[in-house]
């Protein structure tokens, strides 16, 4: 018998190939304008990460308590008044 060993690297495709996308960036379209009214029922899916001073934090949550929301839909009207386009 002969004591070389068979490469079976050649015949074997990696299967993690098959997870990674292509290297190649694919062209974003923009996203449509919406209404506000649009961006009301829109789901919200999208999580950020925040780091605010804890004084801005009790403040949103002071004004939030006072208008009977939460901090988060506050930030989010927050943040959706000050990108509006007029």
């Amino acid at each position: 018998m002969a004591d070389s060993k068979k490469s079976f690297a050649a015949d074997i495709e990696n299967p993690a190939l098959g997870f990674i996308s292509s290297a190649i960036p694919q062209e974003r379209q923009p996203e449509p304008q919406r209404s506000i009214a649009a961006h009301r029922n829109e789901a919200k899916s999208k999580r950020l990460q925040l780091l605010i001073r804890p004084s801005l934090y009790r403040a949103l949550k002071q004004r939030a308590d006072e208008e009977g929301n939460s901090v988060n839909d506050l930030i989010n009207q927050l943040l959706e008044n000050a990108t509006k386009k007029e």
